[in-house]
């Protein structure tokens, strides 16, 4: 799947993620950011959330992506919009400065999830929250590990649940809310096969060795650094 596809673009919208800003609102209502805090977007896309984090919730929203295309994308959309070329394992902020970060749909992308935890954990405050959204394996399986036996993009690094919660707590964090939305999933697979764009990147069978076939779901969450 190419992310920054026109064909995958004219599904999902800016937001290339189930749920779309939605889904961040949401998350939104159990962080209560102060007006002004200071935020990041990993895997920012075109910034579609930061827009959203800035235009709706009057945060001092940023954006941080490793394709200078979307980049370029959201500046067109939005000369304004504070965007930036970087890799989620090695962020360009300073210890402690930041009051939230949101990963959505893209914590199962990276090839090493546990470094850029640390990371996220090294910039944001005591207290500072974490918001993910991702697909994940509805199965339990404490012992799966990223990339096993999968197929392609976000269901490359997807995982159960229970094994996110260690890495998360692992890196300094409690997770404080976890729901599934899986429908929103679902939903979206839907409309990119009605408009015959291949789907796998978020639907599709994911084969564990010597156990047959699971089926991913999608989750939010909130984590707060300790």
């Amino acid at each position: 799947m190419n992310y920054e596809s026109a064909e995958l673009h004219a599904v999902t919208g800016p937001a290339i993620r189930p749920g779309g800003v939605e889904l961040t609102a949401r998350a939104l209502e159990f962080c209560s950011f102060p007006d002004s805090a200071r935020l990041l977007d990993v895997g920012c896309g075109s910034g579609a959330s930061v827009e959203y984090l800035r235009d709706h919730h009057h945060l001092n929203a940023a954006g941080v992506d490793m394709s200078s295309r979307l980049l370029r994308d959201g500046k067109s959309r939005v000369a304004s919009l504070p965007l930036v070329l970087g890799n989620a394992e090695r962020l360009p902020f300073g210890d402690e400065s930041l009051d939230g970060i949101l990963c959505e749909c893209v914590l199962s992308l990276l090839p090493d999830a546990e470094c850029a935890l640390t990371e996220f954990c090294r910039i944001l405050r005591p207290g500072g929250r974490l918001i993910l959204s991702d697909v994940y394996m509805r199965e339990s399986g404490e012992n799966q590990c990223h990339g096993e036996n999968s197929t392609d993009g976000c269901l490359k690094g997807a995982v159960a649940y229970p094994v996110t919660k260690k890495m998360l707590e692992e890196s300094g964090f409690t997770v404080l809310f976890w729901e599934d939305h899986t429908p929103l999933l679902k939903e979206l697979a839907a409309r990119l096969v009605l408009a015959d764009v291949a789907s796998a990147v978020f639907c599709g069978e994911y084969k564990k060795a010597g156990d047959g076939y699971q089926r991913p779901g999608y989750y939010l969450l909130v984590a707060r650094k300790d």
